[in-house]
């Protein structure tokens, strides 16, 4: 699993959307469509505007890659809930 950034850390979480995007967007290029669309639903699932998002993969994937994709997201979305909620239990073990 990917290393998630600190949610609370703007620089980081753009840092980590960006290498999501890019890496997605290589890995599709090369044909590469499961690993390219975990990419991308990595970088939806930290995004301030996600519905803005998918609405330019939509009209730029495939259709297939962008069912993929929508596909992946819950699952993704859950991920990330929980490497917060993991997160915030160290942070409160510090105080």
């Amino acid at each position: 699993m990917i290393g998630l950034p600190d949610l609370k850390d703007v620089e980081a979480v753009q840092k980590f959307f960006l290498e999501e995007v890019q890496l997605g967007e290589e890995l599709l290029a090369r044909g590469d469509y499961e690993k390219g669309v975990d990419h991308l639903s990595n970088a939806v699932s930290v995004c301030g505007q996600p519905q803005q998002l998918l609405q330019v993969l939509q009209q730029t994937l495939p259709h297939p890659v962008f069912q993929m994709l929508i596909q992946r997201l819950p699952a993704v979305r859950q991920r990330f809930l929980a490497g917060m909620t993991a997160q915030n239990l160290v942070e409160d073990d510090v105080e």
